[in-house]
């Protein structure tokens, strides 16, 4: 037969006594720390589904506002993008952003009723470029972009919006083209560090989607400096879209292209002459064999050489110009002759040395080079010259009539053929004969 339990009173009082204090210690916290209770709600559903209404409330009436004060046309379609908190999101990040607007990947398919390859036509305004740097091949420039596609699900009726254009700003912009495809062109050759680029959105009621970017940024350019101080250079801008290969865009242009691309009438280049932009259409092939379309607009500018002729050619004619007269033109001995032509040859590697370093990027192709090697050899003639035909011990060994024959006939052909060898490789170069 079994002995019953016996129950201890103690334990069961202890257990009671702890869990009471435990209910109430979590009561008064809950009443002192509001942070609590706000987590507690949020776990409600329906209590967060009112709170996230409340907050695209709030969204759409503070964007909706903002868009009435930027334009008057695009009421109903700056709503629209305002009634979506999400949409709104997107856009403050790319506001703070360099990226290029149009490198979005967004999950917007390709339009299935256009004709294939969709044309997206490309045209580019340059407001000003601002620095030309030949020892990084950089440039600085402020543009306009100008993409232009059609999309036709994008179409609208005119009667029901009140407009036949829809327009988006700045940040509303980056919302929009969130939504909708675009082709998402890049700029391959921009330094992405320092870009700025500002977008503008228009939608037309045919579906017609126009994009304009302007873009203030470094962007790399090879520079052939070959022909300094007359070279002519082709600032570059390429733009390509990685996504889409050439059977499904074709970026091209159309005389509306043509007319919207062009340069500022007030365009000024410290140092420079704009002539003019043209742009080039190819194909490049990607890592995966397919082909991409790409364009390059290039902006050409003519160096103004005034001011770097001076600088080179003045001290350059100096270097030699004492040595000549005293080999040529005055009858002087042999020791004067040979203090004066090494003296220049001191002075002209002297001159080569620090135009060097003021132009590290010349190579030995370009003008400067060659005018300076020029100069080594007229010096190096010279000296053979002042210790042979014109030197009197030299030349009394020979017969004398054949000797004053030469020496009156290089007296001028040496220095007027030097002469002419510069003149005529300069001009060849200036004028690109």
């Amino acid at each position: 037969m079994r002995k019953p339990r016996k129950f201890s009173l103690f334990p069961i009082l202890i257990v009671f006594l702890l869990c009471f204090s435990f209910g109430l210690a979590t009561y008064f916290d809950s009443v002192t720390n509001p942070s609590a209770i706000a987590v507690f709600a949020q776990s409600n559903p329906e209590t967060a589904n009112n709170d996230a209404a409340k907050t695209s409330v709030n969204n759409a009436s503070v964007t909706n506002q903002t868009s009435n004060n930027q334009t008057s046309n695009n009421q109903t379609s700056n709503n629209d993008v305002a009634k979506s908190p999400v949409v709104k999101d997107s856009a403050k990040k790319p506001a703070t952003s360099t990226a290029n607007p149009l490198g979005m990947n967004n999950l917007v398919p390709f339009p299935s009723n256009v004709a294939l390859p969709m044309r997206v036509g490309v045209s580019l305004f340059v407001n000003s470029i601002n620095k030309i740097n030949e020892a990084t091949n950089t440039f600085e420039s402020q543009f306009d972009l100008r993409y232009v596609w059609n999309d036709p699900r994008l179409a609208f009726d005119t009667g029901e919006m009140g407009t036949n254009r829809l327009e988006f700003g700045q940040e509303a912009a980056v919302a929009k083209l969130a939504t909708i495809w675009n082709p998402q062109i890049k700029i391959t050759n921009i330094v992405e560090k320092d870009a700025q680029i500002s977008p503008g959105l228009f939608i037309h009621y045919d579906g017609e989607v126009e994009l304009i970017q302007r873009v203030k940024a470094t962007f790399e350019s090879k520079l052939n400096l070959d022909a300094f101080p007359f070279d002519t250079q082709s600032l570059l801008v390429a733009m390509l879209s990685s996504k889409y290969n050439s059977n499904q865009i074709s970026l091209s242009q159309d005389q509306e292209d043509i007319n919207e691309s062009g340069l500022d009438p007030e365009l000024k280049i410290n140092g420079w002459n704009p002539q003019g932009i043209s742009f080039n259409i190819s194909q490049t092939r990607a890592w995966n064999g397919a082909f991409l379309r790409q364009i390059e607009a290039r902006v050409t500018i003519k160096r103004i050489p005034n001011a770097i002729l001076g600088s080179i050619f003045t001290p350059f004619l100096l270097t030699l110009i004492v040595p000549t007269i005293f080999t040529f033109c005055a009858n002087v001995d042999l020791s004067p002759r040979l203090v004066a032509w090494s003296g220049s040859i001191l002075a002209l590697v002297a001159l080569t040395f620090t135009f060097s370093v003021r132009y590290p990027w010349l190579g030995s192709n370009s003008l400067v080079s060659q005018v300076f090697t020029t100069g080594h050899a007229y010096q190096l003639v010279s000296v053979l010259l002042s210790i042979t035909l014109f030197n009197p011990d030299v030349a009394k060994r020979m017969d004398r009539f054949i000797v004053a024959e030469l020496v009156r006939y290089l007296r001028w052909f040496v220095p007027v053929g030097f002469l002419g060898v510069l003149i005529t490789k300069s001009l060849l170069t200036a004028f690109d004969w």
